[in-house]
């Protein structure tokens, strides 16, 4: 058999793009820091670990409260929102308890979007999310943020049990949420949910 100059190699080649530009709308003034860049991008593009962000946020009447996750690897971004009906219809919601069942949407729902990926990092914008995990006494004075700790405590070791140390929940820190388009994403979703 001949073999011709012109014979086209079997199967489908794909060529990798260009990175991603996050943030390409973003004003000319404001100058993105280059290690959030490669952060965030190095996240984007991670294979072995599922960066989740999540965020919740308050209808102006305490009416409705609306979580949101962000699940990130591979070159995907899976954004996922719901609804969270309030304990004290009428009464102010403290943002930390929307902010806690935004963490446990992300500890329900991450085994269904994590692929072939070994670590799961869920972040949040909750400073005392160490604190909440742990031992301490907090919320002395009201029931539902303990009862709703009491729920984060128990999901979360419910997880670590089968993931070990693969799972952490860490603090984001404000410099890390400025410019960072998957806890803007959450954000948004989040918000949208309560709007009107």
């Amino acid at each position: 058999m001949k073999v011709g100059l012109f014979m086209k190699p079997k199967g489908n080649t794909k060529r990798a793009g260009a990175p991603p530009d996050f943030w390409k709308n973003y004003r000319t003034h404001l100058d993105v820091p280059e290690d959030l860049k490669s952060w965030v991008l190095k996240q984007y593009y991670d294979q072995e670990t599922l960066s989740v962000y999540c965020d919740a946020s308050i209808k102006n009447d305490h009416s409705l409260i609306g979580v949101a996750c962000s699940y990130i690897s591979n070159g995907l971004i899976v954004v996922k929102q719901q609804y969270v009906q309030p304990p004290l219809y009428g009464e102010n919601v403290p943002s930390w308890y929307a902010e806690i069942k935004g963490i446990m949407f992300a500890l329900n729902f991450f085994e269904k979007y994590k692929g072939t990926c070994s670590e799961i990092v869920v972040y949040s914008d909750l400073i005392d999310i160490e604190r909440m995990l742990g031992e301490e006494i907090l919320f002395k004075k009201n029931m539902e943020l303990q009862k709703v700790r009491k729920e984060l405590r128990q999901l979360y070791k419910l997880k670590k049990a089968r993931y070990g140390e693969k799972l952490q929940i860490n603090y984001l820190p404000v410099e890390k949420r400025k410019f960072n388009p998957f806890y803007r994403s959450a954000h948004n979703a989040a918000s949208n949910l309560v709007k009107g």
